[in-house]
């Protein structure tokens, strides 16, 4: 669908008005959007605003599907400015509640029962409300056991699904053409928002993360992840263990008896998701924490989590003890493989930055380094580099950050590298341990084997494609416009000067036979020749000598 088959929806229309109204005429521009000229009279008082602080103006303005899109860019500290994601970090997605006979509907539709078989209870009135869901306190019927339901706003799942369609036309749009963009490679970035928006939609999806992440628990480890009740969940729907406690953003933390002992219980179930489990809470922020009356961390909103594959979790190990050991060519060959980009990577030119970075943070005592600010450093240099991070990477650093960062709210002396050292130093040595060594090479020889048995198959395949004239060898081209452009000259100019040089060759010959009739006692036919191919070498010389200056 092109630009112009959507600019006709009331959706797109707003979308470019709010865009023109907060000053991004040239994002607008680049649309070609019919009728630019009547969006220019839309304006609001920008002067005193920072270019950040009217994006995030425009996405608070357009609503749920551009909030949550804010919200998970806010991750991407490998590819936006720090500037641009202290303001995505304001957004809020606190909105008034839906009224209950609509959400009622949705329980409805979601449980093959009526509910009074199920709740004895329902509380109209939600205790949270957000743009994607809200949650309301019940009470079952079979066991009087009090519960939370988490229940999807109506129709939020067409809503995103439109938005995100247009949004995947304005990316196709803009890819290319401005300059600044080409780094982000949007209609692909955009494609992965709307993957991680369509599961934090699937509730099923969430209901199992939780009891992932239920599993992983140790006994006593002071965090609490909410139960959930696989028997009354569904796509829309949640049904778990009601949670009692504050919100850490909320609490008065001088208030706490034992901050220190919190903090690092919170910072070393986020080290042991990423590095051991390989599988993580995406934004352990302290709104979606809640402080019990015994000072146990509940850990909510699963619905968007990474995932590390055990390749990925060993080379994390592998990056934190080069950067210890002030290996930078190591450093820097890890941080390539975790990136993919359009272009190809200086490799001098980013050793000497990274080396600078890594230099800086080294002559740091061990309690003041920051493990977020490293990391985010790190990431901005790749991205200088045309080099972005694959997206659950990303999504892990920004939940480092993020942990640390609430652990240290909780206890700002916490020393970050003492207490993550003991952890990284077991995983590292779990890594080598004779059984998992012995698994590593069971699943090799299962992969020659399997290539074994695979290889005569493929070649007698690729023998018989040859035999049939049906093997291709197919090439894609990409931005070779101006190179197309250049050949086109090139032959042109070739042409001309091949028919200058037959004129030249023609007319002489006719001269030299002093035959036909005469224009100045010569041939007339040579004349003419002579001056044809005389102007067509003048408009080339000439045309070699712009392209020349130019």
């Amino acid at each position: 669908m092109d630009i112009r088959a959507i600019a006709h929806l009331g959706r797109f229309r707003e979308i470019v008005t709010t865009l023109v109204k907060y000053g991004f005429d040239d994002i607008v521009d680049r649309l070609e959007v019919p009728g630019r000229k009547y969006l220019e009279r839309i304006r609001v008082h920008t002067a005193d605003l920072s270019t950040w602080e009217r994006i995030r103006m425009v996405l608070e303005e357009l609503g749920p599907t551009f909030i949550k899109c804010g919200q998970i860019m806010s991750q991407r500290a490998d590819l936006l400015p720090r500037e641009l994601l202290d303001e995505l970090r304001k957004l809020q997605d606190d909105v008034p509640p839906e009224s209950f006979s609509e959400i009622r509907k949705v329980l409805e539709q979601s449980f093959e029962h009526p509910l009074e078989e199920i709740f004895s209870e329902i509380e109209e009135t939600p205790i949270a409300a957000a743009s994607l869901a809200q949650v309301h306190r019940a009470r079952l019927k079979h066991d009087e056991l009090e519960v939370a339901l988490k229940i999807q706003r109506p129709d939020i799942a067409d809503t995103i699904k439109s938005d995100m369609d247009i949004l995947e036309r304005i990316a196709v749009r803009l890819d290319g053409r401005i300059e600044s963009f080409r780094v982000y490679n949007l209609p692909q970035l955009v494609q992965r928002i709307r993957k991680l928006m369509l599961q934090e939609l699937n509730f099923i999806q969430e209901m199992r993360n939780m009891q992932v992440v239920r599993s992983h628990l140790e006994p006593d480890s002071g965090i609490i992840i909410p139960e959930v009740y696989p028997k009354f969940c569904g796509h829309h729907v949640i049904t778990m263990e009601l949670s009692r406690g504050s919100k850490m953003r909320d609490l008065r933390i001088s208030a706490l008896k034992n901050r220190a002992s919190l903090a690092k219980r919170g910072l070393k179930f986020s080290i042991r998701q990423v590095l051991e489990y390989g599988f993580f809470h995406a934004d352990p922020h302290p709104g979606n924490i809640l402080i019990d009356e015994h000072e146990n961390m509940i850990i909510l909103d699963w619905g968007m989590v990474g995932r590390l594959t055990n390749k990925v979790r060993y080379e994390l190990i592998d990056l934190i003890g080069a950067v210890v050991d002030n290996d930078v060519e190591e450093v820097t060959e890890i941080l390539i493989s975790f990136t993919m980009g359009r272009e190809n990577v200086n490799r001098t030119v980013l050793q000497n930055e990274v080396l600078e970075v890594i230099s800086h943070f080294t002559r740091l005592p061990l309690k003041e380094i920051n493990l977020g600010q490293l990391l985010m450093e790190l990431t901005s240099i790749l991205r200088s580099h045309g080099r972005i991070l694959t997206t659950d990477l990303s999504i892990m650093i920004k939940a480092l950050i993020t942990a640390e960062g609430t652990a240290r709210m909780l206890y700002p002396e916490l020393d970050v590298i003492k207490e993550a050292e003991p952890l990284v130093r077991q995983f590292s040595k779990d890594r080598f341990r004779p059984s998992n060594l012995l698994k590593g090479l069971q699943k090799s020889i299962r992969y020659l084997l399997r290539f074994q048995y695979e290889l005569p198959r493929q070649t007698l395949d690729i023998v018989g494609k040859l035999d049939r004239g049906e093997l291709a060898i197919r090439f894609q081209h990409q931005n070779l416009e101006g190179l197309q452009a250049t050949l086109e000259r090139i032959v042109n100019r070739l042409v001309v000067g091949i028919i200058t040089a037959a004129l030249f060759l023609g007319s002489g010959m006719i001269i030299v036979a002093d035959t036909g009739p005469k224009l100045w006692g010569y041939p007339a036919l040579g004349v003419i020749g002579y001056a044809i191919a005389i102007i067509l070498c003048l408009r080339l010389v000439m045309a070699m000598i712009r392209s020349r200056k130019r």
